[in-house]
């Protein structure tokens, strides 16, 4: 043998073993009746318990924990099926896997895969086969499938392959695949086998291998990478009939199967993967989905505006891809929903790669030299092919442990249970009876009182909005508002609050009631509403109220775009109404806005009230915000005042008003009336 052919064959063998990093794999040489040991990858070294290990050495002598007797007649008859062996000292039982190698003109090799089997018998561990990951499950596959290196040279062909295209000792190992292809497909499969190196299945309906040992019709073929410590080092191709899959008309399915925004896989390609490879394993493989959702990214994607928040994907989806293995493949599923099919053998090693996401989410984004936090929270539901294997039912499982998740706290992952089918319900439904909520009369308006923390005296309110459904009961606005500002409903939800609140103030200066602001919540898609100030300058002619009567909160996300922002805040402060920023503190520009924006009061945000005697920082921004506030000739209100403590501190601080349950819960107004008005 040239020295040229043994580097080939060398190169070839470190490749092949690299397939399959999990479980122990070997491969021998047989020559002049003796089996010697000619690569190894760590785990089968530290399976023989050997300190003195060397290439050539018998492989008895390696295999000496298994029962070699009855081990040495697979290389005479080798069949491409698990066998069991009993460990010689410990009585464990492994399930091992021989086949030969067949590369042209060089001696006999075999590969062989060993996994421990504990207390399993025979039959358990044959019935566990698909569970010997990657050659194995490669070799069991019905289809042929061609295993290339990064530069297409064939590094194994599986049993399928072998039977359907070579004859005696015939084989391609070693020959360059590329080469192989008729002229007229080269281009096209150079194109699906480059992306396919850059971690992307893909497939194209028509392709021709012009060799001697395939027949003149062209296949149907599917590229998948094939990994080595979380780095593409191939590709498994799979080959079908050419008709085998009905396509879209188009020529050739390149681009399909990839999310334009981030080059991922997207929806269509878990689709069809998971209806053509997931759903024909056997029994016994385990399966799970996890749906990765990006919290409060809404948020951010206000804030940030479109371009800067697609910028924030694309790093995520790189960060997400660094997890990407032969075991779990990964797609965006929409907006800031990410997908990862992952194959497992235990529970824990589920809850170690979501905790592997979520810890890829401590760091921050870096945009235009600021950072930014961002946290995402898990779904998980388990794949079951005794049941629970469509699609659809197991992404809504997974949609379902999200939802459980972020109601729970956000930044954290939750397994589907059958109870959370009825903790939350249907959001389509909820949604429904949202849109008629106004027209059967189950929203009200309830008010929270403000203190002059000078003199006790109370001249302001917060409107807060409530939902008492028929169907659900009371809906928490933490549960309605976000499906409102999803689905739009927030504009029309939006304007009957606003509605409601100058009646109010109408009747009760009817009544002769002492005159009090009301603020009401402005959301960001109401604010950017080109008529939104001819909307109030509307209100407060028709119900004859004078506009330093009524207070409109917005958040540090309706402020984004400089001059537009500008233009509304102009024309809401010349018809004479309040304007105060809800929240404050919590966004990254804050400090800006005060400067930008002719803005009449500050709400500091009630986390930093609440944890004003855990954190010195806590007292340093209060501070802060307060004296700057008052230098900017604007009124500061303290959102969240549960305590006598925190009472004393924001008075010492001369903080004008406070908010909270220390004073009052948010009531219903006919309750305010006859606490406030009234008595």
């Amino acid at each position: 043998m040239s020295q040229n052919h043994q580097e080939q064959v060398e190169q070839i063998l470190n490749e092949l073993i690299k397939l399959n990093p999990f479980d122990a794999v070997i491969i021998v040489k047989k020559e002049s009746g003796c089996i010697r040991i000619e690569m190894n990858n760590p785990k089968a070294e530290k399976l023989s318990k050997l300190n003195n290990f060397e290439r050539g050495m018998l492989a008895k002598d390696f295999f000496q924990f298994l029962n070699w007797d009855k081990f040495e007649g697979l290389f005479h008859q080798p069949q491409n099926d698990i066998e069991s062996f009993t460990h010689n000292e410990d009585g464990k039982s492994y399930g091992v896997f021989v086949q030969p190698i067949k590369i042209a003109d060089s001696d006999c090799y075999y590969s062989i895969v060993i996994r421990q089997e504990i207390n399993s018998s025979l039959e358990v561990i044959k019935s566990s086969k698909n569970h010997l990951k990657h050659l194995l499950f490669v070799e069991q596959y019905v289809d042929p499938i061609i295993t290339v290196d990064v530069n297409g040279i064939v590094i194994h062909i599986n049993e399928a392959a072998q039977n359907k295209f070579l004859k005696g000792n015939t084989s391609m190992i070693g020959k360059n695949l590329l080469e192989q292809i008729d002229h007229e497909y080269k281009v096209h499969f150079q194109t699906i086998f480059n992306h396919t190196l850059n971690g992307f299945p893909m497939g194209i309906p028509k392709l021709l291998i012009d060799h001697p040992l395939f027949n003149k019709e062209p296949f149907n073929i599917r590229t998948f990478p094939t990994y080595w410590d979380n780095q593409v080092i191939g590709a498994h191709i799979i080959l079908k009939e050419s008709d085998f899959f009905l396509t879209d008309g188009s020529p050739y399915q390149i681009i399909s199967y990839q999310d334009e925004l981030t080059g991922l896989l997207n929806r269509k390609a878990l689709n069809e993967q998971w209806v053509e490879e997931i759903s024909k394993f056997e029994d016994g493989l385990n399966v799970a989905l996890l749906i990765v959702d990006l919290d409060r990214f809404k948020k951010y994607n206000e804030s940030l505006g479109k371009y800067s928040a697609d910028q924030l994907l694309k790093m995520v989806s790189t960060r997400l891809l660094t997890l990407r293995n032969e075991l779990c493949e990964l797609y965006r599923y929409n907006g800031d929903q990410f997908v990862f099919i992952m194959r497992y053998f235990a529970r824990d090693e589920i809850e170690s790669f979501a905790n592997k996401i979520l810890s890829l989410f401590k760091d921050p984004f870096n945009i235009e030299d600021q950072e930014y936090f961002i946290t995402a929270s898990i779904g998980i539901s388990i794949c079951s092919f005794m049941h629970n294997h469509e699609l659809e039912s197991v992404l809504h499982q997974a949609e379902q442990a999200v939802y459980y998740a972020k109601h729970n706290g956000r930044f954290h992952y939750r397994f589907y249970r059958s109870e959370m089918r009825h903790a939350f319900p249907n959001e389509v439904l909820m949604e429904a009876h949202l849109k008629r909520a106004i027209e059967f009369n189950e929203l009200s308006i309830h008010l929270q009182p403000q203190i002059d923390l000078h003199n006790n005296s109370i001249d302001s309110f917060e409107a807060l909005i409530r939902w008492n459904n028929r169907k659900f009961g009371l809906v928490p606005p933490s549960q309605f508002i976000p499906l409102a500002e999803s689905s739009g409903l927030i504009i029309q939800i939006g304007d009957w609050v606003l509605e409601q609140v100058c009646q109010n103030i109408q009747d009760w200066n009817k009544k002769g009631y002492r005159p009090v602001r009301v603020a009401v919540n402005i959301s960001p898609k109401q604010f950017k509403e080109e008529n939104f100030a001819s909307k109030i300058e509307h209100l407060l002619s028709k119900y004859h109220i004078e506009p330093k009567y009524l207070e409109l909160e917005i958040t540090e996300s309706s402020m984004v775009n400089v001059n537009e922002t500008h233009s509304i805040l102009t024309k809401l402060k010349q018809l004479g109404v309040f304007v105060s920023v809800d929240d404050f503190g919590t966004g990254y520009s804050s400090l800006s806005y005060l400067k930008k924006y002719p803005i009449d009061i500050i709400k500091i945000d009630q986390s930093f009230i609440r944890d004003i005697n855990k954190d010195d920082r806590n007292e340093a921004i209060i501070k802060a915000i307060i004296t700057l506030s008052h230098n900017l000739g604007m009124e500061v209100v303290a959102e969240g005042v549960e305590d006598k403590f925190q009472e004393q501190f924001l008075k010492d601080h001369q903080c004008r008003k406070g908010q909270g349950y220390l004073y009052n819960k948010p009531l219903p107004v006919a309750q305010i009336v006859q606490e406030y008005f009234v008595n």
